[in-house]
């Protein structure tokens, strides 16, 4: 099963359109400031100092600065390795603020873009649990899962309370409404995850439910510095 940045063979995700609207030049970390609102409308300006905390919602404002990642593609390269990230700040659903800005921290991140109603993204979260608590979650490793394509008319609303219920233990960073971080990042399916060095550049990314001996080999892999082949 060829797994490295590629939809994972013979799994069916759950496929969104997500819409490429972060209009930014392709220059890397000298790409403008984009600022997303929340469903609400709610939004910061560009140049302004993000705040510490926003109001609480299941649908936060992000700022993204840098170009987007390459959309996921199955069955071809993934033109996204070796890329830069873009830088994203945001917050969570109690309004605290989250920054991934990943090469400042210089901390490898998985990041894991998940949807309350997906029903892979149910089935995939007890084994990412279980992986942690079986095989580890190596030292230095920082999660981060996404709650995006969030929608009030599909089971399991509202995400902050549906990850609680299933057990998520790690930061989580509220998407827009209209889902811009997971745009940002490529991802065009449910559950998405996504293996950033610690100087910002994409080392994986893949799409699908995994398991526990799947994920723990990939992540192991990339720990050493590798991606899985």
């Amino acid at each position: 099963m060829k797994i490295s940045g590629k939809l994972v063979g013979g799994v069916i995700a759950a496929v969104v359109a997500v819409a490429l609207v972060i209009a930014v030049t392709n220059g890397g970390n000298g790409a403008p400031d984009v600022t997303f609102p929340d469903a609400s409308g709610s939004t910061i300006a560009p140049g302004d100092s993000l705040p510490e905390s926003t109001a609480p919602g299941e649908y936060q404002p992000a700022r993204i600065k840098g170009a987007p990642l390459a959309p996921m593609q199955d069955g071809v390269d993934d033109e996204a390795i070796g890329a830069l990230v873009p830088v994203v700040e945001g917050f969570s659903f109690d309004g605290s603020a989250v920054s991934l800005d990943i090469a400042a921290s210089g901390r490898k991140t998985m990041l894991v873009f998940l949807a309350h109603w997906c029903p892979h993204c149910n089935n995939e979260i007890p084994r990412i649990l279980e992986w942690a608590d079986t095989v580890g979650v190596p030292e230095g490793l920082r999660i981060v899962g996404v709650a995006t394509g969030s929608r009030d008319d599909q089971p399991n609303w509202p995400p902050s309370k549906w990850l609680d219920d299933m057990g998520w233990k790690w930061e989580t960073v509220a998407d827009t409404g209209s889902g811009d971080i997971m745009a940002a990042y490529g991802g065009t399916s449910f559950p998405t995850m996504v293996f950033v060095n610690g100087d910002g550049t994409v080392s994986n990314r893949v799409s699908g439910e995994l398991g526990v001996e799947a994920l723990a080999g990939i992540v192991k892999t990339f720990m050493d510095g590798g991606i899985s082949a």
